[in-house]
């Protein structure tokens, strides 16, 4: 029910698979094949916020022209209102939009052949919310890993893959990227969006690869890469997962 409270441990467990938690009420449940199906409809996210909400905020986010299709999903513990905005300033609506599911603590919305440029989300209301904005396009962040570098063998520099980040030591993110893009910037948000670290310049390391050092000071994190589509239109993708790198005890 809209405004009841919310189990942290759903919420953990799906910030730290990339999942999408979405507050259904009783009857509803028909309405959720938009949000399962799509991981494999829309694989590609360009934002994936979670926050408390008391009042209005606009979350603005890029669309290239390499997006086919736009999917929003929007959860708000205590909805007021939800406005998907166009880079016009006109409003997303069932009228003009491929889909349209409006619930009571949430709103799916889905737009095919967006127009380049900035949109907006507009959230009033308080309370947890949880928004993705995900789309079917040929660049796509598909995979982030850790990794370390160990002693040459051989001559040869040595590259562990980590399990898990580390907090404060030395370490390469590795990136992959897939799709025509250039002047590409990497850097780390928080669970909200906020940077917790300034912009860095991957080196690409192979088609579709690329790696960057950092020491990371944050436990927890997500990997925002942005830059210019083959079209010079700016893009951001986002990793969905929340990863973590826990403070050494």
């Amino acid at each position: 029910m809209a405004g009841r409270a919310i189990d942290p441990t759903y919420l953990k467990i799906s910030e730290s698979t990339g999942g999408q938690l979405f507050l259904f009420q009783k009857g509803e449940a028909a309405q959720s094949l938009a949000v399962m199906s799509a991981p494999h409809t829309h694989p590609a996210t360009i934002l994936r916020l979670v926050g408390n909400l008391n009042g209005a905020r606009d979350f603005e986010f890029p669309v290239d022209g390499s997006v086919e299709s736009l999917l929003v999903l929007v959860s708000v513990q205590c909805r007021k209102e939800i406005l998907v905005l166009r880079p016009s300033g006109s409003e997303l609506t069932a009228s003009n939009s491929a889909q349209s599911v409006d619930l009571a603590a949430g709103r799916i919305l889905r737009v095919d052949l967006p127009e380049p440029g900035k949109w907006r989300v507009r959230l009033t209301g308080r309370g947890l919310f949880v928004l993705s904005v995900l789309a079917k396009t040929n660049i796509h962040l598909t995979g982030v890993g850790f990794t370390v570098n160990g002693p040459p063998t051989e001559g040869k520099e040595q590259i562990t893959r980590l399990p898990n980040a580390l907090f404060g030591s030395p370490q390469a993110i590795q990136l992959e990227l897939y799709g025509q893009v250039s002047r590409l910037g990497m850097r780390l948000v928080d669970a909200s969006g906020s940077p917790i670290s300034e912009p860095d310049a991957p080196e690409k390391t192979g088609e579709g690869s690329y790696r960057t050092n950092i020491v990371l000071q944050a436990e927890h994190f997500r990997i925002l890469v942005a830059g210019e589509d083959s079209s010079a239109w700016p893009f951001q993708r986002m990793y969905p997962v929340l990863f973590s790198a826990p403070r050494p005890r």
